[in-house]
């Protein structure tokens, strides 16, 4: 089995990554559960007669990964496109019984299926892990009907990771 695409993310992607990423820890479920309780404990405060410090530093607990930690990533997300030249050209991914070969214009890479943690997959992309701070990101609109097999070579070849392919 061997299966070659293309792909480039858009902002948009890169954003949705970064937000599952945030949000799909358990440190990511808890910041909004306490998000939530702080914003009840500030209603709970606006109705009764509390000082303002109280109310104001309840509302910026409420609001920290509710509105203010998503409007950084989606920030951050703007400057990598910009700024990181990995995510101005097209990569190209070629998957085959020995691994993966990525390359883009003279850029290339090569790591075998051991190297692969985990391979996730949400509805906007798919992203292999080969360490904590290396991910690849493959848009899913670029592998179109090439999912299926996508997934049939990382089960079959990934034996070591984790894969989460919906």
């Amino acid at each position: 089995m061997e299966l070659n695409i293309e792909s480039q993310i858009n902002q948009k992607e890169l954003y949705h990554f970064l937000m599952h990423h945030a949000y799909s820890t358990i440190w990511g479920f808890t910041g909004i559960i306490i998000s939530v309780c702080a914003m009840l404990a500030f209603i709970q405060l606006c109705l009764t007669d509390s000082d303002m410090i109280s109310k104001v530093c309840v509302l910026v607990t409420a609001l920290l990964f509710l509105v203010i930690q998503p409007l950084r990533l989606y920030l951050q997300s703007m400057r990598q496109m910009i700024n990181d030249p990995g995510y101005q050209k097209p990569i190209r991914y070629q998957l085959n019984h020995s691994g993966i070969h990525l390359s883009q214009e003279e850029d290339q890479a090569f790591y075998t299926w051991d190297q692969v943690e985990k391979v996730i997959s949400t509805k906007q992309i798919v992203a292999i892990y080969v360490s904590n701070k290396r991910v690849f990101k493959i848009s899913r609109r670029e592998i179109g009907d090439q999912y299926e097999e996508l997934k049939k070579i990382f089960h079959a070849y990934a034996v070591k990771a984790v894969i989460k392919l919906k």
